[in-house]
């Protein structure tokens, strides 16, 4: 009985499954030809496109950008949520704690075009973190508006957005630990840093592969918030943005190529967390 109603219940899984799979081999099957709107005839040419790609600069340029991105993200958003769920892990007022979980998670209730406008503004010279600045007598940024500045800049807002995300993973985790643990800690004079490092941390590893996965996913396919606060731009575009320009402009198997690409890079990065989650949730 146990059996077929978890038959039944994964089958939306599986149709959605199927049906990612169908259009992922299709797309696999389009980055082996030469397909464009300048071309009559769509030709199985191999590797050639493939090859093509990786030979150009400024895709291995968008590439790299890209992988700073996510290590960014996943460094940093890593850190903030365990800093953050600290903080509000060792709240006492309950109150407090739920007002302040609920806030980490507006960032991500906000669509993402809405969060580049916003930031926008807020690097704006005329209104925002710039006009403070020249008031204190502090030195001012071209935040998105050089071209050394414009990508650390976007990678504090999706900072901004996800590390409220991994804060929430984080606090889950320490809320599961075992209460008698802490209390036995407690009475031997430990304080909140110890309890983190020495009871909280080690048992949070699976919230540490949850967020790192989504980070990372996350991180691979950037496209609104680049796109939106700067639009087309060679010092902030991304893979997503790549592939975005090839397929706008009718080069479809340039676009099936870069998504390919990003699509291995993901599974490469994200399937051994996923394993590892699975091999300690199976022998839990």
């Amino acid at each position: 009985m146990k059996f077929q109603k978890s038959i039944i219940f994964s089958i939306p899984a599986l149709i959605f499954g199927a049906v990612l799979l169908y259009f992922l081999l299709w797309n696999l099957y389009f980055s082996f030809t030469n397909w464009s709107t300048s071309g009559l005839v769509i030709k199985f040419v191999g590797l050639q496109t493939y090859g093509k790609i990786l030979a150009r600069s400024d895709f291995i340029s968008t590439l790299s950008r890209t992988l700073l991105w996510t290590l960014g993200n996943f460094l940093v958003c890593n850190a903030l949520g365990v800093l953050f769920a600290s903080l509000i892990f060792f709240l006492k007022n309950q109150r407090l704690k739920t007002i302040y979980s609920s806030l980490f998670l507006y960032p991500l209730a906000i669509a993402l075009s809405a969060v580049a406008i916003i930031w926008d503004w807020i690097y704006s010279k005329s209104e925002g973190i710039d006009y403070i600045f020249r008031h204190l007598g502090l030195p001012s940024f071209s935040w998105i508006g050089s071209a050394s500045q414009a990508l650390p800049s976007l990678i504090i807002i999706t900072m901004w957005v996800y590390s409220g995300l991994a804060a929430i993973f984080y606090l889950a985790a320490f809320q599961n630990v075992s209460s008698e643990s802490i209390e036995s800690a407690k009475l031997d004079s430990a304080g909140p840093f110890r309890i983190l490092r020495k009871i909280l941390l080690p048992e949070s590893k699976n919230a540490f592969i949850v967020s790192s996965a989504l980070l990372i996913i996350f991180s691979l396919r950037t496209f609104t918030i680049p796109y939106v606060a700067t639009g087309i731009n060679p010092n902030t575009e991304t893979s997503v943005l790549y592939l975005f320009n090839f397929f706008d402009y009718g080069y479809y198997a340039d676009a099936a190529v870069v998504s390919i690409i990003v699509v291995v890079i993901a599974i490469v990065v994200v399937i051994p967390y996923a394993l590892f989650g699975i091999k300690r949730w199976i022998s839990a």
